[in-house]
C-alpha cells in the first residue's frame, strides 16, 4: 500500500462532520495521523498543545473563519492548504495551497505530500 504521508501528524480543521471524518480516513490510509477539530478555538487549543507537520483548513467555519488558525500555524513555520467551497481568500494568504469542494481525496494527499517533501 502506498503511504505518501507515513509517520506525519496533521490537523483537520473542518466543520461539516461528515467531510472532516472522510478525510480523516483517507489521510489515515495515506499513513498519517489525522487529529479533527471543528471549531476555531478546538483548533487553537491544538496547535498549542501539540505539534504537527502539516494542516487541512476550511476556510469558512461556523465559528467565523479560519483566518487566525493560519496565522498560528505559520507561527510555528507548520505547512497548510485551505480547502474551501468558496472560490476567496483574503489577501495575505494568496501563497497558500487552495483547493475547491468538492476534492478528491487524492488532491488532498499529493497537495499535503508536496508541501511536506524534503526542499531542495
Amino acid at each position: 500500500m502506498d503511504a505518501p504521508l507515513a509517520g506525519k501528524h496533521l490537523l483537520i480543521v473542518e466543520d461539516d462532520a461528515v467531510i472532516a471524518l472522510d478525510l480523516q480516513a483517507h489521510l489515515v490510509e495515506s499513513g498519517a495521523t489525522a487529529v479533527p477539530a471543528s471549531a476555531s478555538a478546538e483548533a487553537l487549543d491544538l496547535i498549542q498543545s501539540s505539534r504537527f507537520d502539516a494542516a487541512v483548513l476550511d476556510v469558512h467555519l461556523k465559528d467565523g473563519n479560519s483566518y487566525a488558525i493560519a496565522d498560528a500555524l505559520r507561527s510555528q513555520a507548520t505547512p497548510f492548504v485551505f480547502l474551501s467551497g468558496y472560490l476567496t481568500i483574503r489577501e495575505g494568504y494568496t501563497d497558500i495551497p487552495f483547493l475547491a469542494k468538492p476534492y478528491a481525496p487524492a488532491t488532498v494527499t499529493a497537495a499535503l505530500a508536496t508541501l511536506l517533501a524534503p526542499k531542495a
